[in-house]
């Protein structure tokens, strides 16, 4: 055989291995459904939180639903599975004592501490159905590095 014959008969090779293996894979894993990154729990509160959250023009800074602006604040996709309910209601309360520098005292941001008591529930609802599964760049990760 000549040269190129060889290429391309090693070539063919490669490409038929890498195909018998990718449907033997994919048959190991019939059935098998594969689950989302992110997915959202909602509930009648959270759509009106969802609303509001619109409404106040928080997609203006931040990033949910995969709508709104990435990179000036925190993306929500993945907030519920990252925060607590009481973290939430405390930020929502006092943002500063939480997040030092906060755009939400009404530096950058709306002043939550302004907000009506209806207000912080809908958003803190809407916020806790913003999950996330691991796989998912929103996972919460540890503050620390684990030793191996």
């Amino acid at each position: 055989m000549k040269k190129g014959e060889k290429i391309f008969f090693a070539v063919s090779i490669v490409l038929t291995v890498l195909a018998v293996t990718s449907v033997i894979e994919r048959k190991m894993r019939k059935g098998e459904t594969p689950s989302s990154k992110d997915y959202y729990e909602w509930s009648a509160e959270a759509e009106k939180g969802y609303v509001l959250y619109k409404k106040s023009g928080c997609n203006s800074c931040h990033r949910a639903l995969r709508t709104g602006e990435i990179g000036v604040a925190p993306v929500f996709d993945g907030e519920g599975t990252r925060r607590t309910e009481a973290w939430l209601q405390g930020y929502f309360n006092d943002p500063e004592k939480l997040v030092s520098g906060s755009a939400h005292t009404g530096k950058f941001g709306p002043d939550f501490r302004l907000l009506s008591a209806t207000d912080k529930a809908l958003f803190i609802v809407f916020l806790k159905g913003l999950k996330s599964n691991p796989g998912s760049s929103n996972y919460p990760t540890p503050p620390f590095k684990l030793d191996e």
